[in-house]
């Protein structure tokens, strides 16, 4: 018992760590890179930077969840295992095959690609180090300190060059490039180090459990279409407004974006990570119990949301100023507007996580993403034409509201009928 628990804390630790590396670092790399590139071009790189994310998507495949589940249940089985990491890492490297063969057909039809489609390759090359990098397998195994130093290296090893060596407007693709590098090389590295320390070298064709690998790559189709329906509503604002505001007002938008997405994500991980494994408990206890605790973490959560939520909205203008530099002045405005997301976002996610999850309501999932990715996109293509960035801001925070709301009604629904249950038993 006391070993299950030194490892949850390792565990929980360990992804803190990674959360740090994935957004403390690059925002400490932010106001260097914002001062050299200018917001003009800072906005054409955060542009293919969110392009690529589509593709990135695709190239996960959902295997992030899905892979991890099948390592675990086959830890002890050194034949399964083999199979499932390299039925994983032959279908990522397909998928970054596919992703390339769709940007070159985009450049075709797309002239923002096709005009700087060197920028656009160097930050898709990011997606090859995403193909090789086995942090599924380590969570699988339980040993995830060693993809958090592998993830921390990524960030500092392409945050150290990039400092260096991003200096002048010029300097875009370099930066794009530097950041991918740094994910194919520690990607690579880590690849190596799992085959030789796991013993995890390629099966031959007759070793080779067809039938499991089928399964893996079924398993993780579901996921990767809820991951793209999740991801969608807060990417797509900044595809769209890329067809109707200039560069540099993609720049003042990806500032914020980069600014408030940190602040959410570094807030609502700790709570979700912490909180579910109790959360769970209860509810496997008895619906009551699950009940009481789930009704006591929604006013805990929403008091700590509308704080960091004030919070954010006063220092705005602080924030700006030493993360953007005075170029992205702008951005103040647009990041006290988005300043409400941190309270939107870490609601949503109880009501998702603790709540459906815990009640086994995964299944309303991908409805619940397809719903949002809908009014989002709408909201986005209505707002965006005559407000611009603004309309992008509104329309995320329209998004994040619907969540809320369908989240919440299927979560009453679910409440209801085991009221009903509960009553009926007792």
């Amino acid at each position: 018992m006391k070993k299950s628990i030194h490892v949850l804390f390792r565990n929980i630790a360990s992804v803190g760590i990674l959360q740090l590396a994935n957004y403390i670092v690059p925002l400490i790399v932010v106001p260097f890179v914002t001062r050299a590139l200018g917001k003009e071009v800072f906005g054409q790189v955060s542009y293919a930077q969110n392009i690529i994310a589509y593709l990135t998507l695709l190239v996960t495949y959902g295997y992030e969840y899905s892979a991890t589940g099948d390592v675990a249940l086959a830890r002890d089985n050194k034949h399964k295992l083999r199979t499932i990491f390299w039925t994983v890492i032959r279908s990522r490297m397909r998928l970054f095959a596919l992703s390339l063969l769709l940007l070159a057909l985009a450049a075709v039809f797309w002239s923002r690609i096709q005009t700087d489609l060197l920028l656009y390759l160097a930050a898709a090359l990011i997606n090859l180090g995403i193909a090789v990098y086995p942090t599924w397998f380590f969570q699988g195994i339980e040993q995830m300190g060693k993809m958090a130093v592998a993830g921390f290296l990524i960030k500092v090893v392409g945050g150290v060059f990039i400092i260096l060596l991003v200096t002048t407007p010029n300097d875009g693709l370099l930066y794009l490039l530097l950041l991918s590098l740094a994910y194919v090389v520690v990607g690579a590295g880590t690849l190596w180090y799992v085959v030789k320390h796991f013993d995890m070298h390629p099966p031959c064709a007759k070793e080779v459990d067809s039938s499991l690998a089928k399964s893996v790559r079924r398993r993780g189709f579901p996921i990767f279409l809820n991951s793209f329906f999740v991801s969608l509503y807060t990417m797509v604002g900044l595809t769209i407004l890329g067809a109707y505001v200039t560069d540099a007002q993609l720049g003042i938008y990806a500032g914020a974006y980069r600014i408030i997405m940190a602040i959410m994500v570094v807030c609502n991980a700790p709570i979700n990570i912490g909180l579910f494994p109790l959360m769970s408990r209860r509810w496997n206890e008895s619906f009551v119990a699950g009940r009481k605790l789930f009704v006591q973490a929604l006013g805990i959560v929403a008091a700590a949301g509308l704080a960091i939520s004030a919070i954010t909205y006063v220092a705005s203008p602080l924030l700006v100023s030493i993360l953007l530099g005075s170029e992205f002045s702008e951005a103040v405005v647009l990041l006290k507007k988005m300043a409400i997301l941190p309270l939107l976002v870490m609601i949503a996610s109880l009501l998702t996580v603790q709540g459906l999850y815990g009640l086994r309501g995964e299944k309303f999932a991908p409805y619940i993403g397809a719903a949002v990715a809908i009014v989002g996109l709408s909201l986005n293509l209505t707002l965006i034409p005559p407000m611009g960035e603004m309309g992008a801001a509104y329309a995320w925070i329209g998004s994040q509201g619907c969540e809320i709301a369908v989240s919440g009604i299927i979560l009453l629904i679910l409440f209801h009928r085991r009221s009903k249950l509960f009553l009926s038993r007792s």
